[in-house]
């Protein structure tokens, strides 16, 4: 199926689904300010917290889930940090895309003019899923822009995705979706209440969202060589987009500088499944020299 712009139908679809964004501040235990940061390939939304003076942290969101995902870990994360939760281009969200991304050097573009905006010289980069292959791709294309990155299992990367992962994103081009509530909770670890915002926030976006994103690829062998930035892996026991044990292990045999772990009792949704732990690890890495 061959991706258009605008990713709403209608306004009123958009009008739907933003109410649903909206209501998902409520989970947020600290204030935040709305920016838009404008670049050639449309209007950035980014929702920023934290003390102004603090270091700049940069979020990226896992595909459909948009910078309000982080309830459970922007509190912590925005002690010492001016982080900025985006909403990325393309995907679901407040950012309007004027053209579409076809390729990575596009993202990559599209990443630096957002960080141009900001005014970050050099900051964090940190990316779940979706998000951590973004990080990656980022890293590749501008390593002089970023002092550390954190991946949270990044979707493809490092191993490809699994095949019923694969089925279910070839069939949410053609908008069939299985059930929101089991669908999540498959991605969760087994006893995590998921909120029920969220889950309406993802049920607004399988009925009214078409994202116009790029899928995911693998980098290679000599790709990942090139990241010498200090990087944090993070990956569950219990995801099932790949083989958890596999994709850290190629990544410790070629990223130069890498701390990697395997969180017990995680999925998919680490940030949900273990947040004081996930929260932990991200603040012990960013705060070394």
């Amino acid at each position: 199926m061959k991706k258009k712009l605008p990713i709403f139908t209608t306004p009123e679809n958009r009008a739907k689904y933003l109410a649903a964004y909206e209501a998902m501040f409520a989970l947020w235990k600290v204030p935040h300010d709305a920016i838009e940061v404008k670049t050639r390939y449309g209007s950035t939304h980014i929702n920023v917290s934290g003390p102004g003076d603090g270091y700049p942290l940069v979020l990226l969101h896992a595909a459909g889930l948009t910078s309000t995902v982080w309830f459970a870990n922007i509190a912590e994360l925005s002690v010492h940090h001016r982080v900025y939760a985006v909403d990325v281009i393309g995907d679901a969200g407040k950012s309007v895309a004027d053209r579409l991304m076809q390729k990575r050097t596009d993202y990559a573009e599209w990443l630096k003019e957002v960080f141009d905006g900001l005014n970050i010289e050099r900051g964090n980069l940190l990316g779940h899923s979706y998000g951590g292959w973004l990080t990656l791709n980022m890293a590749l294309a501008y390593p002089k822009r970023l002092r550390k990155i954190v991946l949270l299992a990044p979707a493809a990367s490092f191993r490809p995705l699994g095949v019923i992962t694969k089925l279910i994103l070839y069939l949410a081009e053609f908008k069939i979706h299985p059930p929101v509530r089991p669908f999540l909770q498959a991605g969760a670890a087994k006893g995590t209440v998921i909120e029920e915002a969220f889950i309406h926030l993802i049920e607004e976006v399988t009925r009214y969202c078409r994202p116009a994103t790029m899928y995911p690829n693998v980098y290679t062998d000599a790709e990942l060589k090139q990241i010498d930035l200090p990087a944090l892996l993070l990956i569950g026991s219990r995801d099932k987009i790949y083989n958890p044990q596999k994709a850290i292990e190629r990544a410790q045999l070629w990223m130069p500088d890498l701390t990697a772990e395997i969180i017990p009792d995680a999925g998919h949704l680490l940030i949900m499944d273990r947040p004081d732990v996930i929260n932990a690890r991200i603040l012990k890495f960013l705060s070394g020299d």
